[in-house]
């Protein structure tokens, strides 16, 4: 059982791509063209790169259900902002304002003692509010067309969301497998005590993990407002949900201390092709996030079943 599980946490996860890959080979003949395999992958980018962030703040033993308030409040901002101060410069201040909602966050967690679960949903009621406020309850339309440059067009016949999720990936690839502050972080999750002992400054890494995460979510927030072209206060209801399903799906146990963003990746993308195969045989919204919240306990389920097994191999003496 031990070696299965091992086995699951590496590869599972492309199992199920090729399953889902099988039914909508069948369920359509559109399937395997060039286009429906693009557009697959560019919606899986929407989660997958949020997932990069989300797997931090697991990894270091917290969690963050605040990010889909931080798409929303980009949306508006950056509603606000581009006709008045340009396009760069609108991106780069809602994005810094997201960070800072991701600072606060981490300050709340570290300095206050307070669970990150309570924390986090907590303060995405709060940005939620703030994001609604300010756009008055309205959705405010973007008339300046060059933004949806960002998440519509192609390069060499690639969507631009899906460089941008390349990009990400290999920044936080190295961040956290190839940098200090990636072995402090993963150390954090295992053992925050023996961290802290050990010298490291636990309240640092926690706070740079909630606004890495903060990011993440307004990079998504910029992507899929320029689809738009609407800055929308409602945007992303659910998207926790379906993030955190990603997180887990890809291999990031909820016990902290080991990440996996290639998993987070694959993950998104399955996701995408279950999103896709239920529109196709036309089920209705609402089914569809009610798939998404089985396969988020199935994920659990695999999870706290490999982590028992592989606990009790350790007791015997078994490696692992």
């Amino acid at each position: 059982m031990v070696r299965f599980l091992k086995l699951y946490e590496k590869i599972g996860i492309f199992i199920l791509i090729v399953l889902a890959s099988i039914f909508l080979g069948i369920a359509t003949p559109n399937f395997l063209k060039t286009d429906t395999i693009l557009n697959i992958i560019t919606q899986g980018t929407y989660g997958a790169i949020v997932g990069f962030g989300m797997v931090l703040a697991i990894t270091s033993g917290g969690f963050d259900l605040s990010v889909d308030a931080v798409v929303a409040l980009t949306s508006v901002f950056l509603s606000i902002l581009i006709p008045n101060i340009g396009i760069p410069s609108a991106i780069i201040i809602s994005i810094l304002i997201s960070c800072f909602i991701g600072f606060l966050n981490g300050v709340i967690i570290t300095k206050f003692g307070v669970n990150p679960l309570i924390t986090t949903l907590s303060m995405a009621t709060i940005v939620r509010g703030v994001a609604l406020l300010i756009a008055n309850g309205k959705q405010i339309p973007i008339s300046v067309t060059k933004f949806t440059v960002i998440g519509t067009s192609k390069f060499l016949g690639v969507p631009i969301p899906i460089y941008i999720m390349v990009v990400l990936f290999i920044i936080f690839y190295l961040l956290l497998y190839q940098t200090p502050l990636g072995r402090h972080i993963s150390a954090v999750g295992s053992n925050e005590n023996a961290a802290r002992i050990s010298g490291l400054n636990v309240v640092f890494i926690k706070i740079i993990v909630y606004v890495l995460v903060a990011f993440t979510a307004s990079i998504n927030g910029v992507i899929r407002t320029s689809q738009a072209m609407i800055g929308i206060p409602s945007m992303a209801p659910g998207f926790t949900l379906l993030v955190i399903t990603i997180t887990i799906l890809g291999g990031t146990s909820l016990s902290g201390g080991k990440g996996n963003l290639v998993g987070a990746v694959f993950a998104g993308i399955f996701i995408s092709m279950v999103y896709y195969g239920l529109n196709l045989i036309k089920v209705q919204y609402f089914y569809q996030l009610l798939s998404v919240g089985l396969i988020l306990i199935f994920a659990l389920f695999v999870d706290g079943l490999r982590q028992r097994y592989l606990e009790a191999a350790r007791i015997k003496g078994i490696k692992v």
